[in-house]
C-alpha cells in the first residue's frame, strides 16, 4: 500500500489564509455583540468557515494497492478499482476536486468516469497504479490506437 499526499500550490494556502482572516474577523463583532444567538452563529462560522476546508488541506490523500485507489479529502472519499482505470493524464483543469494544486493527473475510470488528482509524487503515483496508463501530452493513446499509427506511418525504406 502507497500514501500519496495532495501536492499544495501557495495560493491554495493564501486562499485558505484569507478565508481564514475573514471568518475569524466576523466571528470577533458576533462575539463583540454578544448573546446566544451570536455566539452560535459564530461557532458555526469558525466550524464551516475554518475547520471544514482546513479539514479537507490537510487530509487529502491518495491511497494506492494493488486492487483499489482510495481517494480521502476531507470526508469524502473515493474507492476506484484500479483494473477499471484506463487512463492517467496530464491536466491544468480548474474542475473542483480532490486536488490541492494545478499540477493535477485526471484518472478515466469505468464507463466514461474521471477524477482529477495532485498527488507530490506524481511518479510515484503513477508506477503504483500502473506506468501503462499514463498518457503523455493529453492524448489518449490505447494499443488500437498507436497499431493503427504504426499502419498509418509510410513505409520509407521503399520510397
Amino acid at each position: 500500500m502507497h500514501v500519496f499526499k495532495s501536492k499544495v500550490d501557495k495560493w491554495v494556502l493564501v486562499c485558505f489564509a484569507l478565508s481564514f482572516i475573514a471568518c475569524l474577523m466576523g466571528t470577533s463583532v458576533m462575539l463583540k455583540i454578544g448573546g446566544t444567538a451570536n455566539y452560535v452563529m459564530a461557532a458555526v462560522i469558525v466550524i464551516a468557515g475554518i475547520g471544514f476546508p482546513l479539514w479537507i488541506l490537510v487530509s487529502t490523500r491518495y491511497i494506492a494497492d494493488d486492487e483499489n485507489l482510495k481517494i480521502v479529502s476531507g470526508p469524502f472519499s473515493w474507492i476506484i478499482p484500479v483494473q477499471t482505470i484506463t487512463s492517467i493524464q496530464e491536466t491544468q483543469s480548474a474542475i473542483t476536486s480532490p486536488a490541492m494544486s494545478f499540477d493535477r493527473l485526471e484518472i478515466t475510470y469505468g464507463e466514461d468516469k474521471a477524477i482529477i488528482v495532485s498527488p507530490a509524487d506524481k511518479e510515484g503515483f503513477i508506477k503504483a497504479l500502473g506506468s501503462d496508463k499514463l498518457i503523455v501530452m493529453g492524448k489518449r493513446r490505447t494499443k488500437e490506437a498507436r497499431n493503427s499509427e504504426k499502419k498509418r506511418k509510410p513505409d520509407r525504406k521503399n520510397s
